[in-house]
Parts: structure tokens; sequence; C-alpha cells
């Protein structure tokens, strides 16, 4: 009986003494916009990091400072890096997050990387399929190609971009350029993605969609090219393009609990 007795408060003390296991904990990467900063996203980050989520804002190859400073594929190995900070920081599941072209290069991550738990593409854009009204667009990416063929693909140019229906001036290498702009990119369009990546991308989806953003006149098409996950949401809210992350904070959160 003492034995017995013995035991018995042995195994209590082993269950007091062995901690419970970590709650889960969700990890944000949110990504800005072209020519964007990470305080184009500072409103969302502050409402998800008061609801006790992880959130990183990095400053992304595209920013106004740094625009295609990198390749896109360089550009992708730094959400990797962001990743790993966030579980460093406790995260044990993670988000990938962006807003127009943020939103696309999320989208792209999405597809072509496994072990994430969702995607949240705000109001993702890229290149017209029709370029032809923005003739200094198209005469860029011709100059790129050329300097490509030239042997001249890291040197430095300015070249014409497309952002918001506006043309503005980058200065990058003509390999970087075309990464982003070439034919071989995979993000070229969103149109070439509904047959490239979107139906690869497995894993939850929210899209959010501005009902004032031009560029989100093919959001339903795209989004129904996706892989069917009973997750994934196409939410619309209130806004341009450039108001859809302050619009989707309550979208956001609501998806966000769904994964829990």
């Amino acid at each position: 009986m003492r034995w017995a007795s013995l035991l018995s408060a042995f195994f209590v003390i082993l269950i007091v003494a062995t901690p419970a296991p970590a709650a889960d904990r969700i990890g944000l990467v949110l990504m800005h916009g072209k020519t964007g900063m990470p305080t184009q996203l500072a409103k969302l980050a502050a409402a998800l990091r008061t609801s006790g989520y992880i959130v990183d804002t990095p400053e992304m190859c595209w920013s106004k400072t740094r625009i295609f400073d990198k390749s896109l594929a360089d550009c992708v190995a730094e959400i990797d890096k962001a990743i790993a900070g966030l579980k460093v920081q406790g995260a044990t599941r993670i988000v990938v997050t962006g807003m127009s072209l943020g939103g696309t290069v999320a989208l792209y991550y999405g597809a072509d990387h496994t072990g994430l738990a969702g995607i949240i593409a705000l109001a993702p854009a890229a290149d017209p399929v029709n370029p032809s009204p923005f003739p200094k667009f198209v005469l860029s990416r011709e100059t790129a190609q050329h300097m490509v063929e030239a042997g001249q693909e890291r040197t430095i140019v300015a070249f014409s971009d497309i952002v918001s229906g506006k043309l503005v001036l980058v200065r990058a290498s003509a390999a970087n350029f075309l990464s982003f702009h070439g034919p071989h990119s995979p993000i070229i369009t969103i149109k070439s993605m509904m047959r490239t990546v979107l139906p690869s991308l497995t894993i939850p989806l929210l899209w959010v969609s501005g009902t004032r953003d031009n560029s989100q006149s093919i959001a339903n098409e795209a989004f129904a090219s996706v892989y069917r996950n009973p997750l994934d949401r196409h939410v619309a809210v209130d806004a341009d393009h450039v108001g859809t992350p302050d619009a989707s904070i309550a979208a956001v959160e609501d998806w966000l609990k769904t994964l829990q």
C-alpha cells in the first residue's frame, strides 16, 4: 500500500511538472506595394499586433528606396528570412500577406512553398494584359531584353514602369527589371498567373478587392482559378487600390480566426 501511495504521488508530481504544450501563434509577413514602404500597412499591422498576432513588415526590394535592387528570386528569399524571424519570436504558423505587387508575390510564394497556414492577397496587381496604352513601358521592356541579349544584364539604367496606372521611372539592372516584367516572369500578369500559379495554390487564401479599384476587374475570374480550399474567401471592401489595406482590417481578422 505504501509503494502504491508513493507511486501515485510520483505521477502527480510528474504531471504537475510537465509543461503544457505551447499554444499556436500565427505570425504574418506583411509586404507593401510597388514604390510603397512598410508604413503603407501600418494600420493593419497595428491592429493585428493588438489582437495578439506576431507581425513583420519588411521593406521589400520593390520599395520606393530599393526598387528592383534584387531579382524576383532574391526578393522571395527575403520572405524566407522574415518568416525565420517570426519563428524566433514565437510564431508557430505563418501567413504571408501582401498589398498590390506584394499581394501578387504572396500568391506566387504560396503556390511555390509548403508549410504555410495561409496567404492574404490585398488588391494583388501585376502588369496590364495589354500594355499598349503605355508605350514607354513597352519600350523599356524591349530595351531591357536587348541589353540582356547584348551581355549587359547587370547594367543599371532608368526604365519606365507602371504604378497605379501611371508611369514612373525606376533605376534597375536589365536582369532585375525583366525578372518582374519579362516574358518569362512568373508574375508578369494576373491573367498568366491564372494558368501557371493560382491553380497550384492549395493552402487557405483570403483575397481582398476594393470596389473602386480598377486593378481588381479580373479578381473574380482569377479567384475562381485557385485550387479550391474550404477556407478560401474573396471579400470586397469599399476602397480604392491604395485604401484597400486599411479597409481590409475587419475582413483579415475575421478570416484569421478561421485558421485557428
